[in-house]
């Protein structure tokens, strides 16, 4: 079980070192506002435990335990997918032990709306998990 570092904000875990210029991009990405103005409340951390493990084992280190054990209900993670891929897709992870549901991923643009949403719960996970393209990115309503 991995451990999810204590932040005031969702935190934006960085999983992925090769290239530092795509993770500063991403990161710019993900604090530019959206059209209405919104800003995503994230803290970017970086956390070398995760270094070279795949989606699926990342996923598996983080138990749904929300609001028990984490302070937020989702986790977004720049991994090797997001780094290495043209519209670098952000991992999101579900963490709401009330919410069965499968992690997707989205566009980095995308984290501001998701994480807005669910800190204010005017949305679920699950809305936003499905609204997810066939090929499992969210790229907007």
């Amino acid at each position: 079980m991995a451990s999810l570092p204590e932040t005031r904000s969702v935190p934006v875990l960085r999983a992925d070192f090769a290239d530092d210029a795509v993770w500063e991009r991403i990161r710019e990405k993900i604090m530019e506002p959206t059209e209405e103005g919104f800003g995503a409340d994230v803290d970017f951390v970086e956390d070398l435990a995760l270094t070279g493990l795949n989606e699926m084992a990342i996923v598996a280190g983080y138990q749904r335990s929300y609001p028990h054990d984490y302070r937020h209900p989702v986790l977004f993670v720049v991994d090797t997918i997001a780094t290495s891929t043209p519209e670098h897709p952000v991992l999101v992870v579900n963490l709401n032990a009330g919410v069965d549901a499968q992690p997707f991923r989205a566009l980095p643009r995308q984290v501001q709306s998701i994480q807005n949403n669910l800190s204010l719960a005017n949305m679920d996970y699950v809305e936003f998990a499905t609204a997810a393209d066939a090929d499992g990115i969210f790229r907007g309503f």
